[in-house]
């Protein structure tokens, strides 16, 4: 208990356990379909956290589950008590059940009321003590007796309805705040789509083209310099495995494979003097490292990878950055360089292909298999263009030739190879990359900026509760009857009184103070 923490006069540190009754929640048998489908919310964690009062559940079970499960009543405080999130907490309105990550609490009517200790719950008086008291093993666990001991404060009834009224008063303000903020958040992505749309598709640049109508260099002038440059490799590589010793003859340059035709037929409307090819001809694609295979190699190391949780749509997150062991080999095969296009094999449907540039980061970094590599063939050609066309078009692309599986989709270097690119003169593509990079140096200021507000206003929220748990955000009233007092009359009454279920339906929205809903 937390006994060191004065309270204001009238209140009381009691613990969990007296303040109504715990349960542990009880998965029905997933085998039977019977238990599933029906009217009754199954709460599990993931059904936390959304907000004030929660009614609806990802899973709902029929009466014959709810016979093995242990239904809860209205106005009962879920609280995740086992596993990453553990501390999340919702604040059920309807009668339900929940699972065994979930301990719950029933309040008993005549000792807190339900909005109060739900408050209390996400306030740092008694997340923290979550934290603390989470047993460490392979995951943070609270069990039910350690749930129960939680100390909580307890003020006079009256206070915590008053304490219940200003939260709900000024967290209606708070969320409406939120709200905005993500509604503007959502306005800036769709904004940052049009002008990566209008970039590719030659938008952004048409007042540049009628100023710089007759380019030095066409995009088909350029394609037919980069299929020149790719077979000079392709022959390269070749002389470079025979010990850069020439075949007789030229029979061995028929060897060669000139990549089809790209698919247009999906494509907008492209600019005149712009070009369109397949993404094989504009750079050599390659798959990574395989993360779980066993490795027999004498000299091998460990070094740093991208992850598929790295590469995101138009950034790098490299806040973590895992090593694997490889090869000399396939270190020098797969170390990344500067200007490498990434594009992400597999995830979510709507996740393929996303990705960004590599900019040498890291030193030594490789990819795993899940994350593809494109390496221009002209290191002249501007990267990020290709990266900006796999972000907005090929996000269309990528969800109709990738393979869907029950829980994957993913994409293979075929399907890469594929995927048709706009080809502007080079001098096009440099002003698109300013044009762009100008706009969205803008956007990540304002996205920055909102980011900032959302966390400033989860630290207000915070401490507006913290202020509540410690008696500084209403006015005590010293003819209420305090709370230590109220506790010793309930004891001295039927166990009954102080176990009172939450009385159910309209009448029972009336008896307590408005959800805000």
């Amino acid at each position: 208990m937390e006994e060191q923490q004065e309270l204001p006069q009238g209140w009381i540190w009691t613990t969990v356990n007296q303040l109504g009754k715990s349960v542990t929640g009880n998965t029905p048998s997933t085998s039977n379909p019977e238990f599933y489908g029906g009217p009754i919310p199954f709460f599990k964690p993931g059904d936390l956290g959304s907000g004030y009062a929660i009614s609806e559940a990802e899973t709902n079970i029929t009466e014959a589950g709810a016979a093995s499960a242990r239904i809860l009543p209205p106005y009962s405080i879920l609280v995740t008590c086992i596993g990453a999130t553990i501390g999340k907490t919702g604040f059920s309105t309807v009668a339900g059940a929940t699972n065994q990550q979930i301990n719950a609490l029933v309040p008993a009517a005549a000792v807190v009321v339900p909005q109060f200790a739900y408050f209390g719950f996400i306030s740092p008086v008694l997340y923290r003590q979550i934290i603390d008291n989470a047993s460490s093993t392979t995951l943070p666990i609270l069990n039910k007796s350690k749930f129960e001991a939680l100390a909580f404060p307890l003020p006079p009834l009256p206070e915590q309805r008053r304490i219940v009224a200003k939260l709900e008063e000024l967290f209606s303000k708070l969320d409406a705040g939120v709200a905005a903020v993500r509604r503007t958040q959502a306005l800036l992505k769709r904004y940052r789509q049009s002008v990566l749309h209008a970039a590719v598709t030659g938008e952004l640049t048409r007042a540049w083209r009628e100023a710089h109508p007759a380019p030095a260099e066409t995009g088909a002038a350029l394609l037919e310099r980069i299929r020149a440059e790719r077979r000079a490799q392709w022959e390269a590589a070749q002389v470079a495995k025979r010990g850069g010793q020439l075949p007789l003859g030229d029979g061995w340059k028929s060897k060669y494979v000139e990549p089809g035709e790209p698919d247009t037929s999906e494509l907008p409307d492209l600019p005149e003097g712009w070009a369109v090819a397949r993404l094989d001809i504009i750079a050599s694609l390659k798959g990574g490292v395989t993360k779980d295979s066993k490795r027999q190699h004498v000299e091998s190391r460990s070094v740093p990878y991208l992850r598929v949780a790295n590469v995101q749509r138009g950034y790098l997150d490299l806040t973590e950055i895992k090593e694997i062991e490889a090869s000399e080999e396939a270190i020098r095969d797969l170390a990344l360089q500067y200007g490498d296009v990434l594009f992400n094999e597999g995830g979510d449907l709507d996740k393929l292909g996303r990705g960004w540039i590599w900019e040498n980061q890291v030193p030594e970094c490789i990819h795993q298999n899940h994350v593809f590599r494109a390496r221009t063939y002209l290191p002249e050609m501007a990267s990020r263009l290709i990266s900006y066309w796999g972000n907005s078009f090929g996000q269309l692309y990528f969800m109709r030739v990738g393979k869907q599986t029950t829980n994957l989709a993913s994409i293979n270097l075929s399907k890469l190879s594929e995927f048709p690119v706009p080809l502007p003169p080079l001098a096009e593509q440099e002003q698109i990359v300013v044009e762009v990079e100008a706009r969205i140096s803008v956007l990540d200021k304002l996205e920055q900026t909102l980011t900032d507000e959302l966390k400033r206003a989860e630290r207000l929220r915070q401490s507006i509760l913290h202020r509540a748990f410690t008696g500084r955000l209403v006015p005590q009233d010293a003819t209420d009857e305090p709370a230590a007092a109220l506790l010793a009359r309930l004891r001295e009454a039927p166990a009954t009184s102080a176990r009172a279920k939450p009385a159910r339906g309209r009448k029972a929205v009336a008896q307590q103070p408005t959800l805000g809903l």
